[in-house]
């Protein structure tokens, strides 16, 4: 192939793949903020506490195995999710688009948390999680974003007045 069309397909791919990544990162921010409650209500449970200490027991390469194992599960359920959409059943689709992320969101989000230092011994993973954590600070400082998250906390904010306005009305 030569460099001209490398460059070529570089420079036409390059921003697909960035607004794919965008999306994807998106996406997981807005169902990792709904589910924050959740995670801390689950993190409190007993079954989840001794897991959690034996995840912690672990060294850095098994917990990267753990981590992956539900990656590994619950993304092929996303495209299968979009595939059951097309296919003329739009709400089964979803659910399964939904409870494919709430779930991979809630299991690597606290494997995550509870691997996280141990994970960062691992050179390549270190230099990776530095290069994602990095771009998505220069994401979170675009107008765009903050335009996004401002917006997000107006709703937020009449959510609670409304929800308020309610319950005294009752």
């Amino acid at each position: 192939m030569s460099q001209g069309f490398r460059t070529l397909i570089r420079r036409i791919l390059s921003p697909v793949v960035s607004a794919v990544a965008v999306v994807y990162f998106v996406i997981d921010a807005v169902f990792l903020g709904v589910l924050k409650p959740l995670l801390n209500w689950l993190g409190r449970q007993p079954v989840l506490v001794r897991t959690g200490r034996w995840i912690a027991s672990l060294g850095p390469y098994p917990s990267l195995i753990l981590l992956g194992i539900p990656v590994v599960i619950l993304e092929p359920l996303k495209p299968l999710g979009f595939y059951v959409m097309a296919t003329g059943h739009p709400i089964q689709g979803a659910a399964i688009l939904a409870g494919a992320e709430v779930a991979k969101i809630v299991v690597v989000e606290r494997l995550f948390r509870i691997s996280r230092d141990k994970l960062l011994t691992i050179r390549w993973f270190a230099w990776c999680y530095r290069l994602v954590t990095g771009w998505l600070a220069r994401l979170r400082a675009l107008p765009a974003w903050q335009a996004v998250v401002r917006a997000g906390r107006r709703i937020k904010a009449r959510a609670r007045d409304a929800i308020s306005w309610f319950r005294s009305a009752a």
